[in-house]
């Protein structure tokens, strides 16, 4: 079944990304799901899947459970590791980890060979391997290693993985398109139109007659105290060490002139070129399209009709654009002139045509020119060399025991303390809010001992580190049961005034279901009721407005014509009584711009599903064995359940 259409009517669709590769390297460097080291004792053995021929280890999948965990944290706090696993996360982290090591496994046995340009064009673009002025830093790069304990090695071989599967997916999924007859069909349906009414039967109108007592209300807390529980918050305190404390350093003539000299290609003069790609599966595909176009200006037109897009992209010079797509590529592009389409030429992805768009030239730069501007860099580096010096010293000093108090003493700096905090960094009542650094200190603060020793980071910026410990600690708990007890009563009298509710809403419900119109059974309740709400609307005007649908009309239109249903209304609001009467499902005319839209979706929905199979179908080829026994076991020993 085309998984698009089950979602049509509730989001917009998108095209289907099988392993999620597009980030792939991103993923994996933060998941760390490359470590090394060991997990021994694991029942079962030390793999928790074999693919063709390699192997998960359990070390391997607890590190990506890990880092998925952590990822989710950030949108949610709150959450902990036995409820991210309950809700099948560790399942959704074993099944794209056999999945991408399956598709790598078939592209290699295919003769797919990823090459080293294309992945050091990949890693240049990892946000977290760029320097401040936004390019790539070999020593961001090696620091970054260093710190999550990863080689070179197995970086470049994990990013393998997901670059033959982007390979490997990608053509599967081009072109796709959906009859127009089919997609008359399915637009059809979203121009049905349902009539009927909906009737609200809330619980505050009952929650008058409920007897409450302070017994009851104890009693009540006790069975939701999690929900009433203020979250935990703590102070940090911490001490800064910046570049105030760093003495001011010069370059040197001889170190401005060595930078220059080592850097010339840098300063060399350039020809940018600005570019439109288009890339075919095969060769002959890619002719046929050059052929077609006549005119250069069309490319994009000409692959829109095709159910193809174009790619507008940016080269500094040959040796640029070579590590972005190849050699070869780049070779012809910068021998085609501007407004000409070089190709079609071979590449990493396909067969590529390339529009050269513009064309600028810029001319070397001296020394003389750039020597101020490189002294000012190897000033920054010094100064950031310098400060990172005094940073390690700290680190040494913690290392050896000291306390918070002392380092920030040796250094001239003040223990500060920040006001209360949430562990999504928020602050907590009217304590003011962190400054950038401090925020960023939060998830460590949080997930130390509240006697834990302290430990050292860096801003983001590099211009300073912050040795904290966590402050005070304030536990999760519910605030005292006087102060509670207004927000207390007013939750107790809606959950039982709700269960009144419930019995009014049946006896309205069985009046209906005998014939009688829902305005006058609704005075069966024996309150005063909000009027019965008469509908009558199509199913693309309910999702119109691209919001969530109302659950009661979401069930109307799920009903079958001539039926009653009951539903309870989300937080104790009450419950609803929807009555559908009529369903009408006009012709849709030919030339209806809906069969359109609905084509151009579902056409992407099914090249995602066509990548969904072949990745299926990759892995049956492959051969999959789970180690269920394994499995367990790292999950169990995650989450303390042995």
């Amino acid at each position: 079944m085309i998984q698009g259409f089950r979602k049509l009517f509730q989001s917009r669709l998108g095209v289907f990304v099988a392993l999620a590769f597009v980030g792939l390297m991103a993923l994996a460097f933060a998941s760390a799901d490359i470590t090394g080291g060991s997990f021994g004792g694991i029942g079962g053995g030390e793999r928790v899947a074999t693919v063709g021929d390699e192997q998960i280890s359990t070390n391997t999948y607890r590190e990506t459970l890990n880092g998925a965990f952590d990822r989710e944290r950030q949108e949610n706090p709150q959450l902990t590791l036995k409820q991210f696993i309950a809700g099948g996360g560790d399942t959704g982290v074993l099944d794209s980890m056999i999945e991408r090591l399956a598709v790598f496994a078939f592209a290699t046995e295919e003769g797919l060979r990823i090459g080293e340009s294309l992945i050091g064009s990949e890693l240049k673009d990892i946000p977290v391997f760029q320097g401040p002025d936004g390019k790539f830093s070999q020593e961001m790069y090696e620091a970054a290693l260093r710190q999550r304990g990863i080689s070179d090695k197995l970086l470049r071989e994990d990013l393998k993985q997901g670059l033959s599967a982007r390979v490997t997916l990608v053509p599967a999924q081009i072109g796709t398109t959906l009859p127009e007859k089919v997609a008359a069909q399915y637009a059809r349906l979203l121009n049905e139109t349902r009539r009927g009414s909906i009737a609200l039967i809330p619980s505050a109108a009952f929650a008058g007659d409920v007897k409450v007592t302070d017994a009851a209300l104890q009693s009540y807390l006790s069975a939701n105290r999690a929900r009433y529980s203020l979250p935990e918050r703590r102070t940090v305190q911490y001490a800064l060490i910046d570049l105030s404390g760093v003495a001011d350093v010069a370059a040197t003539d001889a170190e401005i002139a060595a930078y220059y000299n080592k850097n010339k290609a840098q300063y060399a003069g350039k020809e940018a070129r600005t570019l439109t790609q288009l890339v075919l599966p095969t060769e002959a595909g890619a002719k046929a399209v050059l052929a077609e176009l006549g005119n250069p200006s069309r490319m994009a037109a000409v692959a829109s009709g095709k159910g193809l897009s174009t790619v507008q992209l940016a080269a500094t010079d040959s040796a640029d654009l070579a590590t972005k797509t190849s050699p070869a590529v780049a070779q012809a592009v910068y021998a085609a002139s501007q407004g000409a389409i070089a190709g079609p030429v071979r590449g990493p992805l396909g067969w590529y045509l390339m529009r050269v768009d513009s064309i600028t030239r810029t001319a070397e730069r001296p020394l003389s020119a750039v020597r101020g501007e490189i002294a000012t860099l190897l000033n920054d580096q010094k100064r950031t060399q310098a400060l990172a010096e005094r940073a390690a010293a700290a680190e040494e000093q913690l290392n050896g025991g000291a306390s918070l108090a002392e380092i920030a003493k040796s250094f001239g700096a003040q223990v500060q303390t920040s006001g209360e905090l949430l562990a999504d960094g928020r602050p907590f009542g009217n304590a003011p809010a962190p400054s950038p650094l401090i925020a960023r200190l939060v998830p460590a603060v949080f997930a130390m001992d509240p006697d834990g020793d302290p430990q050292i980071a860096a801003s983001s910026d590099g211009k300073s580190y912050a040795i904290f410990a966590p402050g005070k600690v304030t536990p999760s708990a519910p605030p005292p049961f006087a102060a509670l007890k207004p927000v207390l009563e007013r939750d107790y009298r809606l959950q039982e005034g709700g269960k009144l509710a419930s019995k009014a809403a049946d006896r309205v419900l069985a009046a209906i279901q005998k014939g009688q119109a829902p305005a006058e059974a609704i005075k069966l309740a024996g309150k005063q009721m909000p009027p019965v709400d008469q509908v009558n609307t199509t199913r693309q005007a309910l999702t119109a407005s691209g919001g969530a649908v109302p659950p009661a009309l979401g069930l109307m239109f799920q009903m079958a014509k001539g039926t009653t249903k009951k539903m309870e209304g989300p937080r104790n609001l009450g419950f609803i009584i929807v009555d559908l009467d009529a369903i009408e499902t006009r012709p849709i005319a030919k030339g209806d711009p809906l069969v359109l839209a609905v084509r151009r979706q579902l056409g992407q929905a099914i090249g995602g599903e066509m990548g969904e199979q072949l990745t299926k179908a990759i892995a049956a080829h492959v051969g999959v064995k789970r180690n269920d026994t394994a499995i367990k076991a790292v999950t169990d020993q995650m989450t303390g359940n042995r």
